[in-house]
């Protein structure tokens, strides 16, 4: 039934006529893209990301909207590094879009554009977790990083619509210096704290804490992706306590009943982050942070406030 009804999606979404002069239809995996594909492409630009900030990216349910939404898409935009894998390649085989299949020309893989951390050395099988073998996916919280992705993003625009591409450009070069006057700012934020340890759930602070100054105690995670026996929790009770370690970072979509256990026995304090833009709801219902400008600020915010 769900092979039907993807397939009835697609032929109706491949009937419905196409408004003329329409924007470039840009689709990214994760809202972080999504914010910085707004942020180049201006009104020249219509954006959606096909999971929320609230959900875990490594896990999503493929479903026949997301797959007509990429039959429509005019580019693709990914993390990689098998962030997606497990959800990424039905859809797009579903969309029959051949032009976002990998190396397509529609397509781009953030990965690409930036120096990747932690790449595996040596075989990698299912013992290890779950490992990414080709590098840490994470690095859209580190400033650095994202400014080079920004950059890949708006040439990629500018290819495909190379009637805007100094339109990309300039929109490029201001959020440029919005950037560099915000890191300035979040890192004399930080600045008190360098050299300061945290432990988070996942390894996905790896690239954050290496712009931040900061370092890794421990992760509540014995191995990517693997829940955390009692054994490990009481051996991080020792690293917390030994370490003087203030804070345990968790994106909110992960269950936080390990590092209760370890702020007990440690008095750490358990601090919720957002994962992504929209990685917040308040008590409306509403997502925050609105863009990725807000989700970098608010997590220096509460990192810095855990530690201090």
């Amino acid at each position: 039934m769900k092979t039907l009804s993807i397939a009835a999606a697609l032929a109706l979404a491949a009937l419905a006529p196409a408004p003329a002069d329409a924007a470039l239809k840009v689709v990214t995996t994760v809202e972080g893209l999504a914010s910085l594909a707004r942020e180049v492409g201006g009104d020249r630009v219509q954006v959606t990301s096909l999971s929320r900030g609230i959900q875990d990216p490594h896990f999503m349910d493929a479903n026949p909207t997301l797959a007509v939404k990429l039959r429509q898409a005019d580019l693709l935009v990914d993390i990689g590094l098998d962030l997606e894998i497990g959800w990424l390649p039905p859809l797009v085989n579903q969309s029959r879009n051949p032009d976002i299949q990998p190396n397509g020309k529609r397509r781009l893989t953030a990965a690409s554009a930036v120096a990747v951390m932690e790449v595996a050395q040596g075989p990698v099988d299912r013992s290890m977790g779950d490992l990414h073998p080709a590098g840490n996916p994470h690095f859209m919280s580190d400033p650095r990083r994202v400014a080079r992705v920004a950059a890949a993003i708006a040439a990629k625009l500018g290819e495909l619509d190379s009637g805007g591409a100094q339109a990309y450009q300039a929109r490029l070069a201001g959020f440029r210096s919005r950037l560099e006057e915000s890191s300035a700012r979040w890192q004399a934020q930080l600045a008190p704290e360098k050299g300061r340890r945290i432990v988070a759930h996942h390894n996905s602070l790896t690239y954050f804490l290496d712009w931040a100054g900061l370092r890794a105690a421990g992760y509540l995670e014995p191995k990517p992706g693997i829940p955390p026996p009692p054994s490990h929790l009481a051996e991080l009770v020792g690293v917390v306590k030994a370490e003087d370690v203030k804070g345990i970072f968790l994106e909110n979509f992960y269950d936080r009943r390990s590092a209760d256990i370890v702020a007990k026995y440690t008095g750490a304090r358990v601090v919720a982050i957002p994962g992504d833009v929209g990685g917040f709801k308040d008590e409306r219902g509403v997502l925050d942070p609105k863009d990725w400008f807000e989700y970098m600020g608010a997590l220096v915010k509460l990192v810095t406030g855990a530690l201090r």
